[in-house]
């Protein structure tokens, strides 16, 4: 797995062999400041992947954000570059997850929510 960028709200990996990209999204997101360099991370792993790429979006170390209009701009990326499914891993169900899952259904990002990784991986790893 290749580390493309890890601070202290987020990280973006890639595994080439799986054509998986790993978003890890910490924290509470209230200042665009803090996620400078974020969407051109994405568009950086984006590059790393084939179409039909996979991602796994990890917000279990997070509460709630501010720059939703971020997260939407990162789903059209992911889905322009040819995403073909996303799981959104959450610890519980939270408010957050309200706000992830009106953002996806206004970019039409395929995505489903998940509270265990190994279900989430596995069901990305289907054809």
């Amino acid at each position: 797995m290749k580390t493309l960028a890890s601070g202290s709200v987020f990280s973006v990996s890639v595994d080439e062999e799986k054509n998986r990209i790993f978003l890890t999204n910490r924290g509470s997101w209230t200042d665009e400041i803090q996620i400078s360099g974020w969407l051109e991370d994405i568009g950086a792993a984006i590059k790393l992947c084939r179409p039909g790429f996979t991602v796994l979006i990890d917000w279990t170390q997070s509460s709630a954000i501010l720059l939703t209009d971020r997260i939407a701009e990162a789903q059209g990326l992911l889905i322009q570059g040819g995403v073909r499914r996303a799981a959104r891993l959450y610890e519980k169900e939270t408010f957050l997850k309200h706000q992830m899952d009106r953002v996806s259904t206004k970019t039409g990002f395929p995505v489903q929510t998940f509270y265990n990784q190994k279900d989430a991986e596995a069901w990305l790893e289907e054809i």
